[in-house]
């Protein structure tokens, strides 16, 4: 979100990155940038160009790093794949109780959403979400999920919302699953709420974020939210209210990769940690 930054990286000017950007938003015929005094944000299509060439890159990356491995490692190393979500909001804060433990084992965590193809890519062992059909594949539940209410202490506070007809004062923030807030506020009987701002982030890291800014009410699934919640970053409204999500978090590996030590001991390490998901008990 800095042209300067960018260019202290790429090693040009700012001002030779503004005209790559221009040149760029005119090739493809949109807007990515929405260029305000002293900040700069992504528009919806920035944001969605950003998040599919992430992935692209990760990939990219990937390739480069098997095309320049000239030798063994010294150490063993275990390659994870992670939905991009869970990894920043869950896996990420919690890696360094496993180097701790496991201090001779290398670890590279690559964040992605689409399934990746252990014959062909250098995955050793993936956390999917889903409904945990992986033909070919060793599965393991780790944990279910479910949506939650929440928001920052502020917005939430005291009588400014006690109902789920309250939410009709206030944006609705959700990812990209089909009609969520329509499908839960209409199951509650909410009325009068359907004209109620919705705000739509396609990563749902993003969507815990923004609440926790108090950019507006979210629905969330609970595993990404639950630092913020013991932190007391958000607050859970409706605490007896819970949707399954209908999917779940598995562990998936191919057997032969579960018979290295190295790889074992991150799928033992991801079992200890299941609880602070959802209270799930190992």
């Amino acid at each position: 979100m800095s042209f300067s930054k960018a260019s202290e990286e790429l090693a040009v000017t700012p001002t030779a990155v503004s005209h790559q950007v221009r040149h760029l938003e005119a090739y493809l015929g949109t807007t990515l940038f929405r260029r305000e005094p002293r900040r700069l944000t992504l528009t919806a299509d920035g944001v969605a160009w950003a998040l599919g060439l992430r992935e692209v890159f990760s990939r990219l990356a990937d390739a480069n790093v098997r095309l320049r491995a000239t030798k063994k490692p010294e150490r063993p190393l275990v390659s994870v794949s992670v939905l991009p979500s869970l990894g920043a909001r869950w896996l990420a804060p919690r890696l360094g109780r496993f180097l701790a433990r496991h201090g001779d084992v290398d670890v590279r965590i690559s964040p992605t959403s689409h399934l990746v193809d252990f014959a062909v890519e250098s995955v050793d062992l993936a956390v999917r979400y889903g409904k945990g059909r992986y033909p070919g594949l060793v599965v393991e539940k780790l944990a279910d999920d479910e949506f939650i209410v929440v928001c920052a202490p502020h917005l939430g506070g005291g009588a400014k919302v006690r109902a789920p007809s309250d939410l009709a004062r206030h944006v609705l923030l959700c990812d990209d699953e089909p009609d969520v807030w329509a499908t839960w506020l209409r199951e509650r009987g909410a009325r009068g709420t359907s004209g109620a701002r919705t705000v739509m982030l396609t990563d749902s890291a993003m969507v815990v974020t923004a609440a926790v800014e108090g950019q507006g009410i979210a629905m969330v699934r609970h595993s990404l939210a639950v630092d913020d919640l013991a932190a007391g970053r958000l607050t859970l409204l409706f605490p007896k209210v819970r949707t399954a999500t209908g999917r779940a978090y598995y562990i998936v590996a191919p057997k032969e990769t579960l018979l290295r030590p190295e790889v074992t001991a991150f799928r033992d390490w991801l079992r200890e940690e299941r609880a602070s998901l959802l209270g799930v008990k190992p």
